[in-house]
């Protein structure tokens, strides 16, 4: 077990599959066990890859017997970077502690990870990066989350519910067959003037919802920060009374984080970006935040040693992130 030196202290190790579960079309909940994981937090990440010293000797067997690979093998054996998932779930038992992550099929990694069965091995490595900040002051919490933004949101409705923080979750996708939660016996709000306990990973810990899908088959027709925006103008709570949590896509942050600045209201992203290493060795996960001090006002941050979360005011959006 290597120790990886970081602001958040990480440890490299192999874990084990203990289920890996269909949500939705596309969307899965995988659920794995490691020996050991330093104290962590919501908003914070862990690096996944194949665990290679386990391929690799799968091979050698199945190679002598003359047996074929099968899937997880042969993709095991490929050269493929960590990717980064943020945490869903921790809990810890006396078998180890059970990390969940949760992940849409949309590529070679992610196929990959669809084909892994229990108690198949992958290499962990976490906790990585800065955890949300909870306030002691404020009551209320809004937690925004747009498509496989959705994860960090469900363990930080445990740690606000644990607070006593009042809790609505306002959760989008494109449709209601690529949402990630199971919905329960209250109906979804159509028009996102309320807030229901419609949806069951949250109203678990207290936390009503407000649904969005795009095409409309679902609670709010538009997306969810068009519903935050209709759900705040007619309940009108306070802005020193309310932080606001956001992860998704970054258009959909840029809008949450600019109503909120507008506003005067707290806000926390949580950003996404291309990480190759975690820890801030390779300094490709940049983004623009800005910084009095420099002469042009701003300066890059690394994504994954200084976030992923940022303050939603300190966030310089590029041109890319409009329209």
């Amino acid at each position: 077990m290597t120790q990886i030196q970081n602001r958040s202290t990480a440890l490299i190790q192999t874990g084990s599959v203990v289920a890996n579960q269909s949500l939705c079309r596309e969307h899965y909940r995988l659920t794995l066990r490691v020996p050991a994981f330093h104290q962590a937090g919501a908003g914070q990440f862990v690096h996944l890859c194949p665990d290679l010293g386990t391929a690799e000797n799968a091979a050698v067997v199945n190679d002598e017997t003359g047996g074929a690979l099968n899937n997880w093998q042969r993709e095991s054996l490929a050269p493929m970077l960590r990717r980064a998932f943020s945490i869903a779930a921790l809990s810890r038992t006396a078998g180890g502690v059970k990390v969940d992550v949760i992940y849409r099929v949309v590529g070679k990694a992610t196929r990959w990870m669809e084909a892994l069965r229990v108690e198949d091995r992958i290499s962990v490595l976490g906790p990585l990066g800065h955890p949300f900040p909870i306030s002691v002051e404020k009551p209320k919490a809004w937690l925004v989350a747009g498509g496989v933004g959705l994860p960090p949101m469900l363990w930080l409705a445990e740690t606000l519910g644990q607070s006593g923080k009042n809790t609505i979750a306002f959760c989008g996708a494109q449709s209601a067959d690529l949402l990630a939660l199971s919905r329960r016996g209250e109906p979804a709000s159509t028009d996102a003037t309320t807030a229901t306990l419609c949806a069951k990973e949250f109203a678990d810990f207290g936390a009503r919802s407000i649904i969005s899908t795009d095409d409309g088959s679902l609670g709010f027709p538009g997306h969810i920060g068009s519903a935050m925006q209709t759900y705040h103008e007619h309940n009108a709570d306070l802005a020193d009374e309310v932080v606001v949590y956001t992860c998704g896509p970054e258009r959909m942050m840029r809008f949450v984080a600019d109503y909120c600045v507008a506003r005067n209201i707290e806000c926390h992203v949580c950003m996404e970006r291309a990480m190759a290493c975690g820890t801030g060795l390779c300094q490709s996960c940049v983004v623009p935040i800005a910084d009095a001090s420099e002469p042009d006002g701003w300066r890059y941050r690394l994504c994954c040693k200084d976030g992923p979360v940022f303050a939603a005011e300190t966030i310089v959006w590029e041109p890319a992130a409009v329209g």
